[in-house]
């Protein structure tokens, strides 16, 4: 690969250990104190999603759709490689991990559609939308006006939430308030426009760029706790889904494409995790349920950091280990097609 592309594959490791460490930071977060840490750590690794949205635009075919097959074509292969796996670790998770539905098949036939499997999934539902809306955003983007509507479709989201929560006290939950495509379309909009060379980053700016990315990071840590102490909203303060996150994360790719502008060189460890990240991520809850059974025997529930510590690079080592061993076992092809490896 070139060294530019192995830049997006050290992006995606670093996106998929935020993954992680969100998943581990919720646990034995119940104290008053071990909230707060969780609640401050969140706000430094909730740019996973929106980046790699970003990451997914950026990887978007330019080319025009002139006929059905053109469309047709573009569906067909870039929804069966995630839609292929997710079904497949849908039935493996119901099968043998959630034992809880015991063959109701109408919860299973809304919770795979709406992507509540596992908490991480309804990721996959809002890819699938952005993949459906694909050929009308690379269409839009010769128009200034255009550009202007799709990245205000994110804030304008954000502001219907906000409102909705915040005013009229309705406090939507999990995952509805992120499964709407609108919410994160701003984020693949952007990938699109810096794949055409339309997001351009001066590499003089990228220290005024760092210190507002900083400032973005306090300011999100302010917001999460007027939300917990003032509202009580605790799910929208650790949430992604948030103004000051939001403008944390935008910074955050900012800074990425300054800083990729100009280093040829990217930690050789984050590039396999890059290479890695569809697989953990389709797998990894199952995989941190076990590691936070082994360190709570190991008594370091008293210690919020440490565990942290612990649960996430254990899970990033293990998912890693059985990623290797199936595609040695299965082969490259099938392990990718069918798992997602």
């Amino acid at each position: 690969m070139k060294n530019k592309d192995l830049s997006f594959q050290a992006l995606r490791g670093l996106a998929i250990i935020a993954v992680v460490a969100i998943h581990a930071s919720d646990i034995n977060n119940e104290t008053a104190g071990n909230y707060s840490y969780s609640m401050i750590f969140r706000q430094f690794v909730n740019f996973a999603v929106p980046v790699f949205i970003f990451i997914s635009g950026y990887f978007t075919p330019s080319n025009e759709f002139k006929t059905l097959s053109d469309y047709l074509n573009f569906y067909q292969k870039r929804l069966s490689r995630i839609l292929i796996p997710y079904i497949v670790w849908c039935t493996l998770i119901i099968l043998f991990y959630k034992q809880n539905y015991q063959w109701n098949w109408s919860k299973i036939f809304i919770d795979v559609l709406t992507g509540q499997v596992l908490v991480p999934y309804y990721f996959i539902i809002v890819l699938v939308q952005l993949i459906l809306l694909m050929p009308l955003m690379v269409a839009s983007t010769k128009s200034k006006v255009k550009n202007f509507l799709w990245l205000s479709l994110s804030p304008l989201s954000l502001l219907c939430l906000y409102f909705s929560r915040l005013y009229l006290n309705y406090d939507v939950q999990f995952p509805w308030y992120a499964l709407p495509g609108t919410v994160w379309i701003s984020f693949y909009y952007l990938g699109i426009l810096a794949a055409q060379g339309k997001l351009n980053i001066i590499n003089k700016n990228l220290s005024k760029i760092s210190l507002l990315y900083i400032i973005s990071i306090f300011l999100a840590i302010a917001e999460a706790f007027v939300i917990w102490k003032v509202y009580n909203l605790t799910s929208l303060a650790n949430s992604q889904v948030k103004i000051s996150s939001f403008l944390s994360s935008l910074l955050f790719i900012l800074v990425f494409l300054s800083v990729r502008k100009t280093k040829d060189i990217w930690p050789k460890a984050l590039i396999i995790i890059g290479e890695f990240s569809f697989g953990i991520y389709l797998f990894h809850v199952p995989v941190l349920d076990l590691m936070s059974k082994i360190t709570n025997k190991l008594g370091l529930q008293n210690f919020w950091i440490l565990q942290l510590l612990i649960n996430s690079c254990g899970v990033i080592i293990l998912c890693s280990l059985v990623i290797i061993t199936i595609r040695k076992v299965l082969g490259f092809k099938v392990a990718q097609k069918y798992l997602g490896m």
